[in-house]
């Protein structure tokens, strides 16, 4: 069974179609075997879906930046689950609030390059 097996694919099992019975004791040519697919396996994985980034406010030329948790596919400006802070990059004044943002952290949420940098200097983060 081995042989033929190399035919299909790993793990499968190899049926004759007439006879109810596995390929090695069948003694049909190979059209009349069926390959049965083995049963789905139900793997769930689970992404991260919180993402600690930023929302852009301000006007034209002068932009505001909100600190916020939010789900991963959100849109930049979707709805937040909280806001964390903010940073104003023209004075380069910042305002957050870090037992939230561990809090996060420690749930699994994922900070984007930008804010990692920023909570480095903050100190909120060790490298």
């Amino acid at each position: 069974m081995a042989a033929l097996t190399s035919q299909f694919l790993p793990g499968c099992q190899h049926l004759c179609t007439r006879h109810s019975t596995s390929v090695s004791s069948c003694s049909l040519p190979s059209p009349n075997v069926l390959t049965l697919r083995p049963a789905r396996q139900s793997c769930v994985t689970v992404e991260n879906r919180v993402v600690l980034r930023f929302q852009r406010f301000g006007r034209k030329k002068r932009p505001f930046f909100r600190l916020v948790a939010i789900d991963s596919r959100s849109p930049r400006d979707g709805r937040q689950l909280e806001r964390l802070g903010w940073y104003d990059p023209l004075t380069k004044a910042t305002n957050l609030n870090a037992p939230s943002i561990r809090k996060w952290l420690d749930v699994g949420g994922k900070p984007s390059e930008t804010v990692y940098n920023l909570l480095k200097k903050a100190m909120i983060i060790e490298v």
